[in-house]
Parts: structure tokens; C-alpha cells; sequence
């Protein structure tokens, strides 16, 4: 599927990206496959609910699963601290990358409007209260702006001007969800009547039974699926952000259970199990540093009947969406916000309660790296001080991902090459796209150049560092952004000596991949993976293709990645 090619041109293509490599960057540390820190963002408030600013690293305690773990990072971030665009160094010509647009000295924040999961009446009291906050937004405050339809959308990127935010969110109209045909457990939402079926051959009525309950299973997988797509996306593109990054889930149900066990995850009705999904989710939210604050769109809802208003289980449909709200929050150090008069105070309280936090790292003591859960307890040495935090994490090797079977390993890839995806910052980049010359052959020429100190370089039995990462390029008419002309990959790898992972490490891993393109107006999606982690970075470059230097060769057909 992959053209390999080994490292016999990395010194001429790494070269090229060295100048614009900072002195701090080359003195970073290399990532082993084997080492896994662990970064847990600690909320500490006194007994009257306001944040504890004072405390020092020896006043926590960590363990995990029982056991004492010795700190190794410890820093605190408060809500003063100021938060600016990045001012970046002016690019080569034809230069682009996935570097992060906006440096924070504080948590950034997140709004997440779903209109997958909510009907259309409560999009509309979703965006009058979020234009209501905005408002009043405090100065300095970050936030970027997300939309869950039929596939993650950005509406606005980080921005600290509430002009801007309000514009984006008052364009939002909402749209019915064509998923909300069964509830939020699974259960069909408009189920056979009872007269109904009194009136039907009992054979009839148990096929339509049948028929509805077949409905909700496919309605309810094609929802999770998405859900949980989503939040890795929004992962993968917050991952390059330094810090913590709350998450604000405004959702009417949430279309999955995530139990605090971390091994049961079903539907009700449907018995399926999702499990599997939802912990490779929350891990990669959790390396992300992605705390989710869940808040409910429909605002006051009040306790149902329980007789009238009840799952498949026997619970009460907001009972059983608020546990998974909890769960949501649990599990990855936020808050839950139900049963309240206004959504814009939820949206504050969110704000604010991740904006003043500690942050502490360690390497665990255990390194069996098995998959299974860990749960993480950390205690403070003073009197009355109330503690939040993640709860765990699954304890799945670095390289787990490379044991996956190809096609589940391209899916991810597949879908971070769309234009519609936001980009991806897990895995750092620049690249260099060449329009056809003479002096490329009449090809297009992308070179990549992925930051070495975040992929995960292994050493063979004859001491050479070795790494594996593939690169590709999607290619756009600029006048239909919707269907891809062609993709083009190439798998990277190798093994080199001390001398050549020395120049790698000092300024980019090189990678590259040529095209033939006729004459006209393209967006092309650029790409790089860790073959063995996982790690993805992607970005966006423009390119215009003149009639006199094409060499009249058809566009190439689609590989898939």
C-alpha cells in the first residue's frame, strides 16, 4: 500500500527545515517508547468552594491503584495569567505546518455545541445562551468554538474577542438531528402504540417491534460512533496546546453509558458494548490534557415521573443521562452542570472552575503496561482542602497502536485527512510544497519535516535508532472541497547511526512525497504519522498549478492512506 524509502535523503530534506528550529527545541528531550509520564490537573478548592492558590508540591500525595508515586512535575496555573496569539517567524515561501496559532498562559477553553444530540428547540436556548455569556466575557478569556452535526465542524478558532465569538455564534441556526428517532439509552422514540397493536396479528406486531427495535441499534451505533469521532479529533487538535483545556460539552443526551469501572459501557436496549472505543477515547483526551464539562442544553428540566419517563432499566431518562454527565466529568477531571435556570451561568462556572489548577506528573512505578485501568488517588496534606482530578487511566503501551490490524490503523488517518476535520497538533510538522518546475520534473515536490522530539525513536540489537512514520498528501480541486483527486503516501523508516540521528535530532525527521497535477487550483491536506504511537499532525496548503509547467500527465488515481 506504502512506498518505503529509507533515510539515504534525510541530512538534504532535514537541512532545509533547520534554520527555522529554535535553540530550545533542539535541547528537548527525546521521547522513549517505554516511558510514559503521567499528567494529572489537580482542582483544589477550601470548604466554601473558592480555589486554593498555595500549596506546594510536598502537600500532595499520588498514588495509583493504592500505591505511593514519587512527583516529577509540579507547577500551578492561575486565572490572571495572560494568553496571546502566537507571534509566528515569518515562513518560507510555500511553507506550511500544524504549530499551534495561539500560546496560552492559561487553561483555553472550549465550547462544543452539539446539535447531533439535541433537538432543535434547545439549539436555539443552546445559542441564546452562549450569545448571553459572551456578553460579559471576561478580558483575556480564550475560547474556540466547535460544532457536532453529521461530522465535527470548527466555527472559530481560539480568539479572546467577544465580537468575533458572538458573530459566529448568533450564524448558528441549528438543524434536526436525523439521529434523535430513538433516546438517548437506545429506546425507540416513537414506539408501537398500544391500540395499535391490540389491532394487529401478533406475528405483524412482534415483526414491527422488531423492525423499530433494529432502528434504535443502528440510529444509536452511528451516534456513538460520531460522538466518540469527534472527541478524538478534538484531541488530536488540542494536543499541541500546552496545559489544560476544558472542554464544554453543551449536549440535551449523551448517547453512550461510561461506567466508573472502566469495563462495562452498554446500551440498555441494545447490549452493545462500547467500551473498547470509549477508553481509547478517553486516553487520548487525557494525553491532551481535555477536561470535559458537560452541561445540559435543556437547562431547568426538573425530576420526571418515574412511572411515565423511564429506560428500558427501569431509571429515569435524565437520571440515567446525568450519571453519564458525572461519569463524562469523572473520568477526566471536569464538572457536570444539570438542573439549572440559565446555561450561560453554567458556561461561567465551567470557565472558571478550570482556569485556577495544579499540575502534577509522575512515572508510574508499574510497568506492566497491560491495558487495564488504573485509578489514580491524589490526597492534600491540609485541612479542608477539597480535591478534583481525573480519576485514571488505561495503562495501554505506547505501542499498542502498531499491533493494531492496518485497516483499523488507517481509519483514523483516513478521516484526519478530510478537509472538513479540524487539523491535527499531536505530531508537529512543517513541509514544503514545490510547484512543478523543471528543476522537480514537472512534479509537485511536498517535503515534510516532523518534529523528532516527539516521535518515538527505538534502538535495534545493533544499537541504530530506528523509527517508522508514513506522509501523505490529499489532494482538492479548489472548486469542489468535498471529493478528493488523488492521495499520495509514503512510508518512512529505517535505521540510522549516531551521527545521522545527531543532524535528525537537531532539526526535522524528513519525509516526501511527489505528485503529478494538472493545471489549476488545489487545497491540499498534508499529513504525518507515528507509526508506532499513533500520533498524527496534519495542516491545510494552497496550491496553484500554471499551464506552462505541467507535464501534461492526468491527475493520479486515489490510494487510500
Amino acid at each position: 500500500m506504502f512506498r518505503k524509502a529509507f533515510l539515504l535523503i534525510f541530512v538534504l530534506i532535514a537541512t532545509s527545515f533547520a534554520q527555522q528550529k529554535s535553540g530550545n527545541d533542539q535541547n528537548a528531550p527525546v521521547l522513549k517508547v517505554k516511558t510514559r509520564l503521567v499528567v494529572v490537573d489537580v482542582i483544589a478548592r477550601d470548604s466554601n468552594g473558592a480555589a486554593v492558590t498555595d500549596l506546594k508540591q510536598e502537600d500532595f500525595t499520588v498514588l495509583e491503584d493504592g500505591k505511593e508515586q514519587k512527583v516529577r512535575v509540579f507547577n500551578f496555573q492561575g486565572a490572571g495569567a495572560s494568553a496571546v496569539p502566537v507571534q509566528q517567524p515569518v515562513s518560507q515561501p510555500n511553507t506550511f505546518d500544524n504549530l499551534p496559532r495561539f500560546q496560552s498562559g492559561r487553561a483555553l477553553n472550549v465550547i462544543l455545541l452539539d446539535s447531533l444530540n439535541t433537538n432543535r428547540v434547545n439549539q436555539a436556548f443552546m445559542r441564546d445562551a452562549m450569545i448571553k455569556y459572551l456578553e460579559k466575557l471576561p478580558e483575556n478569556q480564550p475560547i474556540a468554538v466547535y460544532l457536532l452535526g453529521d461530522r465535527l465542524r470548527l466555527l472559530q478558532d481560539f480568539t479572546t474577542d467577544p465580537a468575533t465569538l458572538k458573530e459566529v455564534v448568533r450564524s448558528f441556526k441549528g438543524k434536526s438531528s436525523r439521529f434523535l428517532n430513538v433516546s438517548a439509552d437506545g429506546t425507540p422514540a416513537d414506539p408501537l402504540l398500544p391500540g395499535i397493536a391490540q389491532s394487529l396479528p401478533a406475528q405483524m406486531a412482534a415483526q414491527i417491534r422488531l423492525f423499530q427495535d433494529q432502528l434504535a441499534v443502528n440510529l444509536l451505533d452511528q451516534r456513538v460512533e460520531i460522538t466518540l469521532s469527534a472527541l478524538r479529533a478534538l484531541a488530536r487538535t488540542l494536543s499541541g496546546y500546552p496545559g489544560r483545556k476544558n472542554l464544554l460539552w453543551i449536549s440535551e443526551s449523551f448517547p453512550f453509558a461510561v461506567m466508573l469501572n472502566g469495563i462495562t459501557a452498554k446500551s440498555s436496549v441494545t447490549d452493545r458494548n462500547y467500551s473498547p472505543e470509549i477508553a481509547r477515547t478517553g486516553n487520548l483526551l487525557s494525553d491532551a490534557q481535555v477536561a470535559i464539562y458537560p452541561l445540559d442544553a435543556g437547562g431547568l428540566a426538573g425530576f420526571v415521573n418515574i412511572k411515565s419517563d423511564t429506560n428500558a432499566g427501569g431509571i429515569p431518562d435524565n437520571l440515567d443521562a446525568h450519571g453519564t454527565m458525572n461519569d463524562l466529568a469523572e473520568r477526566t477531571g471536569g464538572r457536570a452542570f444539570y438542573n439549572m435556570n440559565y446555561v450561560e451561568d453554567a458556561v461561567r462556572e465551567s470557565i472558571d472552575d478550570g482556569s485556577t489548577y495544579y499540575t502534577l506528573g509522575y512515572y508510574p512505578e508499574n510497568h506492566d503496561w497491560n491495558g487495564a485501568f488504573r485509578k489514580i488517588q491524589i490526597k492534600a496534606q491540609r485541612n479542608g482542602v477539597k480535591l478534583r482530578y481525573r480519576i485514571g487511566y488505561f495503562a495501554a503501551d505506547n505501542t499498542t497502536f502498531a499491533k493494531l490490524n492496518p485497516k483499523k490503523k488507517d481509519e483514523d488517518f483516513d478521516e484526519a485527512l478530510r478537509l472538513s476535520v479540524p487539523i491535527a497538533t499531536a505530531l508537529p510538522f512543517k513541509a514544503m510544497v514545490l510547484p512543478p518546475s523543471a528543476q522537480t520534473g514537472n512534479k509537485v515536490i511536498v517535503n515534510f519535516g516532523a518534529d523528532p522530539h516527539v516521535l518515538s525513536f527505538s534502538e535495534n540489537d545493533q544499537g541504530l535508532k530506528q523509527v517508522d512514520m508514513i506522509c501523505a498528501v490529499r489532494v482538492f480541486a479548489r472548486k469542489d472541497l468535498d471529493k478528493p483527486l488523488a492521495t499520495e503516501a509514503r512510508q518512512m523508516g529505517g535505521a540510522m547511526n549516531a551521527e545521522a540521528y545527531e543532524k535528525v535530532m537537531k532539526s526535522y525527521f524528513p519525509c516526501r512525497d511527489q505528485l503529478t497535477l494538472q493545471p489549476g487550483s488545489y487545497v491540499l491536506r498534508l499529513g504525518v504519522r507515528d507509526n508506532e504511537t499513533g500520533l498524527i499532525g496534519t495542516a491545510t496548503a494552497t496550491l496553484t498549478v500554471p499551464a506552462e509547467t505541467t507535464s501534461g500527465n492526468p491527475a493520479p488515481k486515489e490510494t487510500k492512506p
